[in-house]
């Protein structure tokens, strides 16, 4: 979120005297779903029957390069399917207005 937003946001909340909410995630980066095929060998140190075996992600990790846009994507998705609506002027900022 940029910075501009934020002030706006607590700005016109003062302003009406609104309450405002904020939710932090916990593994946040873990539930976004991959788009494709991505295979990892196992850390180092962790090898079973004397194999290294390479793995294929079913869901997102940290580290990943694509992690943070994959989890972007989940929630916007999610916002919209309940309503909310994304501003242009900023790809973090989405409004809920229980009247439209």
């Amino acid at each position: 979120m940029r910075a501009a937003t934020l002030r706006i946001v607590l700005a016109l909340a003062a302003i009406d005297d609104m309450h405002l909410r904020s939710v932090d995630i916990s593994y946040a980066f873990t539930n976004g779903d991959i788009d494709v095929e991505i295979y990892m060998k196992q850390p180092e140190g962790f090898v079973q029957f004397g194999k290294e075996y390479v793995c294929k992600l079913n869901k997102s990790l940290y580290g990943l390069k694509q992690s943070a846009w994959l989890w972007s994507e989940k929630l916007t998705k999610v916002l919209l399917e309940m309503g909310f609506k994304k501003t242009y002027s900023d790809a973090s900022l989405f409004i809920f207005d229980p009247l439209l």
